[in-house]
């Protein structure tokens, strides 16, 4: 799939919302998460050339490839974040979505200490 053919499928799946929004709301908001969909399966499937490129940058540079993981995962988390409280928002539950950030800001702490802790090691080997 290409750019063109999502966003014809986004303004599809946005007609099929406005015309179901008059007649029952309710079923409207399927409307609306299936374009969600259709974008998020569209950027998946673009990102899978972004890390291996980024891998393969990461072996020739000789650089640790589970600081480039860390960063991967964190970007992944930060999206799919966005996505799902965007979501969130387009169903009336802005209070889900709140909640939602919440969880990923805690998840990218949790996942960024390994990070903290060779920054320390590093820091403190200097100091030494």
């Amino acid at each position: 799939m290409n750019i063109y053919q999502l966003l014809i499928a986004i303004l599809a799946c946005l007609m099929v919302y406005l015309l179901l929004r008059s007649v029952n709301e309710r079923f409207a908001v399927f409307a609306s998460l299936a374009g969600a969909l259709f974008v998020l399966f569209y950027v998946c499937t673009r990102l899978s050339s972004i890390f291996t490129f980024i891998t393969h940058l990461s072996e020739s540079a000789g650089v640790n490839n589970e600081y480039f993981e860390v960063v991967l995962k964190g970007l992944a988390i930060c999206y799919l974040g966005e996505f799902t409280v965007g979501a969130c928002k387009d169903c009336g539950q802005s209070g889900w979505g709140d909640k939602v950030e919440i969880a990923c800001r805690c998840s990218l702490l949790i996942l960024a200490i390994p990070l903290f802790e060779d920054f320390l090691a590093v820091i403190t080997g200097l100091l030494e």
